[in-house]
């Protein structure tokens, strides 16, 4: 399946899914403290989002595993239900997946800062990106998404720990902000930086996704695309989120997120999905615009 990934990259734009939390929030889930659970307690529920998205154009659907870093498990006292979250969110998903589709076992930060800033350790932190990977792997994903990362260190923690889980295809985004300096993480790391980081530890592909709109995204992608050769996923927001009465928003409508995706596309994008607030009307949108450029 590796081969296959690569080759429709060759071929096509791929185009990841949208938003997981957006569709819980939309089903009447968003109160959940931990999403990771509905693997177990809901999976038709989690299943039908994955099918929508494949339904409406996705070629890949990311795992609703984002939470499942055994460190962030063991702060919810679900430290015992690791194998089982991860391959149950794996088995999920790619039973909803169609022939010549894929599944991307999805890795987020793990909710805890390195020393000296934090208690982890270096090796710690490998060691528990390591054990997810590794049950994602064994699982049967086609590919492993390291995501919403806010660190370059803890990135490479992901990825070297990701590395020691098996031979697989390996996607590391990172979370950049907007300045009048340019783009940046919170820890101050910049696009070439964490570009050149990235690729020397074993990332295979490269991405930005999360916090930034879709017109933000197009420079970025820019900026990215010189960086480096290796392919790029992109996944904006579907706008600035707006917090009404404790509810939070994102206000884009599909027809202009598409309208920057496509800049985005020309920019230098192999891949391109959505990020907090896209929902599959969006990936058909963005579907049907890719295909017709």
């Amino acid at each position: 399946m590796q081969k296959a990934f690569l080759r429709k990259n060759e071929e096509k734009t791929i185009i990841f899914d949208g938003a997981m939390g957006t569709m819980l929030m939309n089903g009447g889930l968003g109160s959940i403290k931990t999403p990771i659970l509905l693997n177990i307690e809901k999976p038709a529920f989690v299943m039908d989002i994955h099918k929508h998205y494949f339904a409406a154009g996705a070629d890949v659907v990311i795992t609703n595993t984002f939470g499942g870093n055994p460190l962030k498990l063991a702060a919810e006292g679900l430290d015992k239900q690791l194998e089982v979250v991860n391959r149950k969110g794996v088995n999920i998903a790619k039973k909803a997946c169609p022939d010549g589709k894929f599944v991307a076992g999805d890795i987020g930060p793990c909710g805890k800062m390195l020393k000296p800033l934090g208690d982890i350790s270096l090796e710690e932190m490998q060691e528990a990106f390591y054990l997810q990977a590794n049950v994602l792997i064994e699982a049967g994903v086609d590919l492993l998404i390291i995501e919403t990362m806010y660190s370059l260190e803890e990135a490479l923690a992901a990825v070297n720990g990701a590395r020691k889980g098996g031979d697989i295809l390996l996607l590391a985004s990172m979370t950049f902000t907007k300045t009048k300096y340019g783009f940046f993480t919170v820890m101050g790391q910049r696009i070439a930086q964490c570009a050149s980081a990235l690729e020397d530890a074993g990332a295979d592909m490269l991405g930005a996704n999360c916090t930034l709109s879709s017109g933000d995204m197009i420079d970025l992608t820019k900026e990215l695309r010189a960086c480096t050769k290796k392919p790029i996923l992109i996944q904006p927001n579907a706008g600035k989120p707006i917090t009404r009465k404790g509810v939070t928003k994102y206000q884009q409508a599909a027809s202009d997120f598409v309208r920057d995706v496509i800049k985005i596309k020309e920019a230098g994008a192999d891949m391109i999905g959505g990020c907090c607030g896209t929902t599959p009307e969006f990936i058909q949108a963005l579907s049907a615009a890719i295909s017709d450029t």
